[in-house]
């Protein structure tokens, strides 16, 4: 069975050294990947005419996926707009939209950032693909209420929410297997903002292909979940480790302000020490 995990190398054949991000290789692997962005877009990037049994008119399963990152230098209002609330990193989105039997995406939307609502991206993402639709239905979920208030292709609540949920579970699985190729996609972005959308363009192709000699499962979906927490996870343990961190310089700077304050704990152990001893 074909897998391209081995044409990615793992983590143990690189090199233990740390990478220069404007070395000559670097830059000619930022080159080889937008060059491979268009012609695998044309390979493996179509609306495919699969449909699900019970839905016969659905002819895509929207979402957005997150991509972590580093919290950005400048101002504040900046590195402000790459924080999402619901989640609590710092990352940028994109949107996919998977064909709703088979998982493979059709449609990649822009880059965002973090704190872009999911219907404000597909407002803008929607006129990119609406022709291909052929008159076929969206299956989303509820952020994308009221997106286009115009627009009656958006199924949000097929029957009941258990349905929604169990036809949408596609698109998560996509999401999990793109991540479970591609480990770029599960830590903070190490390169470029701007370079994120030709590496994750590129990924979602390679990631179709995959699908194609290997069938999406429930353990992609589980994938997924399991990233999303780690995320979510390593950004609490930064900031747990960062709040020790100052409370720990503010008592060093009392300290050193009021040197007597600091000796007061130590004289009062003493004090009951040498009382113990002599009582004795």
């Amino acid at each position: 069975m074909f897998s391209i995990t081995a044409l990615v190398p793992s983590q143990t054949s690189l090199p233990q050294k740390k990478l220069d991000y404007q070395s000559a290789t670097v830059r000619l692997l930022h080159s080889i990947v937008s060059r491979l962005r268009a012609p695998l877009a044309d390979l493996f990037l179509s609306f495919r005419k699969d449909r699900i049994e019970g839905m016969k008119d659905v002819g895509i399963v929207l979402d957005c996926t997150m991509i972590p990152t580093n919290r950005t230098g400048g101002r504040l209002e900046y590195g402000k707009k790459f924080f999402s609330g619901k989640h609590h990193i710092y990352c940028v989105k994109a949107e996919v939209g998977v064909n709703p039997k088979v998982g493979t995406a059709s449609t990649i939307s822009a880059i965002y950032s973090g704190s872009t609502h999911d219907y404000v991206i597909f407002k803008e993402h929607y006129p990119l693909f609406e022709s291909k639709l052929e008159g076929s239905k969206i299956l989303a979920d509820s952020a994308y209420i009221g997106a286009r208030p115009d627009l009656d292709a958006i199924i949000t609540k097929p029957v009941g929410t258990q349905e929604l949920a169990s036809h949408r579970v596609i698109v998560e699985r996509f999401f999990g297997r793109m991540k479970t190729l591609f480990s770029i996609f599960r830590k903070p972005w190490i390169f470029e903002i701007d370079r994120i959308a030709d590496y994750f363009n590129v990924a979602c192709c390679l990631t179709n292909f995959h699908i194609l000699h290997n069938p999406l499962t429930a353990n992609d979906s589980q994938a997924n979940s399991r990233f999303l927490d780690g995320m979510i996870s390593d950004y609490l343990r930064k900031q747990e480790a960062k709040s020790l961190t100052n409370e720990r310089y503010l008592a060093r700077l009392r300290n050193k302000l009021n040197p007597k304050d600091s000796l007061t704990p130590t004289i009062t152990s003493l004090t009951a020490e040498s009382t113990s001893f002599l009582n004795t």
